[in-house]
């Protein structure tokens, strides 16, 4: 079967046609020759009945008189009927009464059997009963099948003879008849192979019918069609992108060099940016110092102290434009750990003051910008110099905490808190005179936040808004 599916389609359409007519004329002559076969075993029980008949029917007077050499004469005469090997005429009590063979020789007769016919490998055996009124013997034939098997033999040779012609002749004709199918087949197939080897989608095939074959030249006629139409549409779409790929390539020189401009600029600027942070900072720590020296020349406690908030308030600003000159990213400052550096600083300025009190620190990492990083950082300074002035009066030891959370939508919480005096219940931090409160809320408010005091054990302020 494997090798069938290989060759020619001209082959197999040959081979196709002439099997199949082989087929059919082997199916009909064996439908034939088997009719045939049954027939002539009919005709040859019924001559041989006919046959038995017949002697029967002469044996009747001679039984009755019981005259052998009658039935005698009467089986000889079967001599005619050259099929006819062995006859025998059994008389009542089914005794052998006359008996016949074809060669002249002497034979045992069978036992009388109950059924008319029957055939053997090579012979038919027929008992017919002589009646007259009622059964007075029974004729006894047996035949061969010479005539039989010698028509069967012509007939399979006429069958094969027959065959081989037909077959020959079908042959010729399916060999004239295969090209209405096979020509258009192969003629599709040379141009499919001129479509896949010179990739030439121009090449069309001439229809000329309307049949399967019609349809499916029409098929492939489409289907080169849209191939055509696609290739045409992907070499212009490819001249497209080949156009593209040059402006990009002559965007992207354009665009490095105006990068590397950007770079430069931003270099510059960065420096420049560094360098306006220190001076700042050197500048602020100036009036610090300023400050400081003109506090050495007042007497006045009140005032000295009002010098000194200013002083620390300078330094908090101060601090952050160091904590940006040393920073990698100029945009934000790290405010966690400046907070960390402001509380340290202000717990130094106090001095002997805040030597009783400890200082408690909780920070995530927090990124601001200076617009919120300068409020914040005053609002950090205010709120600590309050506690460590007035929550542990006389030496009194405590606990000043400082935390400072963020979620993941970039809301802050500030807390400081203290357990130390407390602040006053009848005061509104929100209305006051104190400098240091009043700068407090107005910065909440620059930074968008809100600012609340729990008095409860101490001071807790809470300061909430978003980087």
């Amino acid at each position: 079967m494997g090798r069938f599916r290989d060759i020619s389609i001209n082959r197999k359409l040959s081979l196709i046609i002439t099997l199949t007519s082989v087929i059919a004329l082997l199916l009909a002559c064996a439908a034939f020759v088997t009719y045939d076969w049954i027939d002539s075993r009919q005709t040859l029980v019924s001559r041989v009945t006919t046959l038995a008949e017949m002697v029967g029917t002469n044996s009747t007077a001679a039984l009755t008189f019981d005259n052998e050499q009658d039935i005698i004469e009467t089986l000889d005469a079967l001599r005619t009927a050259p099929h006819i090997v062995e006859a025998c005429v059994y008389a009542e009590s089914n005794r052998v009464f006359a008996k016949y063979h074809r060669d002249a020789i002497d034979f045992t007769p069978p036992p009388v059997e109950d059924f008319d016919y029957r055939f053997t490998d090579d012979h038919l055996v027929v008992f017919q009963p002589i009646e007259l009124e009622n059964r007075i013997g029974t004729v006894y034939l047996r035949s061969d099948l010479k005539d039989m098997q010698d028509r069967l033999t012509r007939f399979i040779g006429i069958v094969i003879v027959f065959v081989l012609i037909s077959s020959f002749v079908a042959f010729l004709v399916g060999s004239r008849l295969r090209q209405i199918i096979s020509d258009p087949i192969l003629h599709l197939a040379r141009q499919m192979r001129i479509v896949s080897e010179e990739k030439d989608y121009m090449v069309r095939v001439d229809q000329e019918s309307e049949d399967e074959l019609g349809q499916l030249i029409a098929g492939f006629n489409e289907m080169l069609t849209q191939i055509q139409d696609r290739d045409v549409a992907l070499e212009s779409a490819r001249d497209q992108l080949v156009e593209r790929a040059e402006q990009l390539q002559i965007e992207l020189v354009e665009r490095k060099r105006i990068e590397a401009q950007i770079t430069a600029s931003l270099e510059e600027k960065e420096v420049l940016l560094k360098e306006i942070h220190h001076r700042v900072k050197n500048n602020l720590q100036v009036i610090s110092s300023l400050l400081d020296l003109q506090s050495s020349n007042i007497e006045d406690d009140q005032f000295i102290e009002m010098f000194r908030d200013s002083r620390d308030r300078v330094r908090s600003m101060a601090l952050i434009h160091e904590s940006l000159y040393h920073s990698k990213d100029l945009a934000k400052i790290d405010f966690a750990d400046y907070i960390r550096s402001l509380a340290n600083n202000l717990f130094l300025s106090y001095g002997t003051h805040a030597g009783s009190v400890s200082l408690n620190m909780r920070a995530d990492d927090v990124g601001l910008g200076v617009d919120t990083a300068i409020p914040c950082g005053l609002i950090v300074n205010e709120l600590v110099s309050n506690a460590l002035k007035y929550a542990f009066p006389t030496g009194q030891k405590g606990d000043l905490n400082i935390d400072l959370r963020t979620d993941a939508d970039d809301h802050i919480t500030l807390t400081v808190r203290d357990n130390g005096v407390g602040f006053p219940a009848d005061l509104d931090f929100r209305n006051t005179s104190s400098l240091g409160l009043k700068l407090v809320n107005a910065l909440v408010n620059q930074i968008g936040g809100t600012v609340d005091l729990q008095i409860d054990n101490g001071s807790e302020f809470t300061i909430e808004f978003t980087a």
